[in-house]
């Protein structure tokens, strides 16, 4: 038996280092698809399979000298601030103080962001929440007569992380 092979047509393309570059930077596979005149699916493949894995490290490597050069310029603004609050305490300037510690703590803030180290938003947490936990044992007791709708059911909140694979076990009688 012969083994058919076939050729990704996105490497031979003439146009495959440009084509190389995009994917890196983030450009969409059906716009550069069309752009390229290339199948959608050619172009998926050869982003998940072909794509050097150089070039993506490169990419990688360039944002985090981004976000590095960023945070130097926020740690050289904190520094900034705190020759300010100095300044203006030893003049005994109480409002220009305030101002520069506010200052300050913004960049104490911005540089906790950066790092990942400050999360920001709320988490609210409803699998304890009393309403919440009746609604779902509520749906679990009248998909009983319906196993597969059930099942389907408990995946699809498992799935979305509304559920722990524990509620699989809740016993209806």
């Amino acid at each position: 038996m012969s083994k058919i092979s076939s050729r990704c047509t996105v490497c031979q393309h003439e146009s495959i280092n440009e084509i190389n570059e995009k994917l890196v930077s983030g450009v969409a596979s059906r716009p550069l698809a069309s752009e390229y005149n290339l199948n959608y699916k050619a172009v998926q493949n050869h982003k998940n399979q072909h794509l050097p894995k150089t070039m993506v490290k490169a990419q990688e490597l360039q944002e985090e000298n981004t976000a590095d050069k960023l945070l130097a310029r926020v740690e050289e603004l904190y520094s900034k601030a705190l020759l300010l609050i100095e300044k203006a305490d030893s003049d005994q300037k109480w409002q220009a103080a305030t101002g520069a510690i506010k200052e300050a703590r913004a960049c104490l803030e911005l540089t906790g962001k950066l790092m990942g180290t400050l999360k920001t938003g709320h988490t609210i947490n409803i699998h304890y929440n009393q309403e919440f936990v009746e609604a779902r044992l509520t749906i679990y007791q009248a998909l009983q007569p319906f196993p597969d709708a059930r099942q389907a059911v408990i995946e699809a909140l498992e799935e979305g992380g509304i559920v722990d694979a524990e509620y699989k076990t809740i016993d209806n009688s």
